[in-house]
């Protein structure tokens, strides 16, 4: 079993809020999918679990708060003769997929990056749904933008649109569309995300 978190794996010890663990299922599901382990601490240490009872709280996290429901299969497997729940997300051709959050109601769109999940900002909600072939403007124009960023630091959609001279839309749906094609990067930043060229 691997024992690092990742943008394919989660860890759990237990589920104690299915709001929570919505954001997780979300967040795998407008992605390239991804794997929950309960029972699971977050250093990879085996604890166990009453798999039944956290199958029933990921099932209503899938159900009551995510939206469209992400499909999801599970299973209990034991690790060093404990009970682990594996729960296992497929990308879906139905993204993007919300959460609902626990204080104000409000539906969240959520994607993974390392080993967290983030709200989704309006570029990478629109190329959640270029993969889902639901909008398709790409054009090559959006291959003005390249020659702005560098595969160090990154830079801001506003700071793009401000050197450009580009209404902020129009440089969203470029840095979208270059996310959906692999030609750039989006990092989350405490203030907010940016884009750089890939390494």
């Amino acid at each position: 079993m691997q024992r690092v978190e990742s943008e394919i794996l989660e860890f759990k010890l237990r589920i104690d809020r299915q709001r929570k663990i919505a954001r997780t299922l979300v967040a795998f599901a407008n992605g390239s999918g991804g794997t929950l382990l309960v029972g699971v601490r977050d250093n990879g240490a085996v604890a166990g679990c009453r798999a039944e009872e956290e199958a029933f709280m990921v099932e209503g996290a899938a159900q009551r708060f995510s939206r469209p429901e992400v499909s999801f299969t599970a299973r209990i497997d034991r690790f060093e003769g404990k009970e682990v729940l594996v729960v296992e997300v497929p990308s879906s051709d139905r993204a993007p997929h919300a959460a609902c959050e626990e204080a104000s109601e409000e539906w969240t769109v959520y994607v993974r990056r390392g080993a967290a999940n983030y709200r989704a900002n309006r570029v990478l909600l629109e190329e959640i749904k270029l993969r889902t072939a639901q909008i398709a403007n790409a054009n090559v124009e959006h291959l003005a933008l390249l020659p702005l960023l560098s595969s160090k630091g990154g830079r801001t959609a506003s700071s793009l649109a401000r050197a450009t001279g580009t209404p902020i839309r129009a440089v969203e749906d470029g840095l979208a569309v270059l996310l959906h094609w692999g030609q750039i990067l989006a990092e989350p930043r405490e203030k907010g995300w940016v884009y750089k060229l890939p390494e």
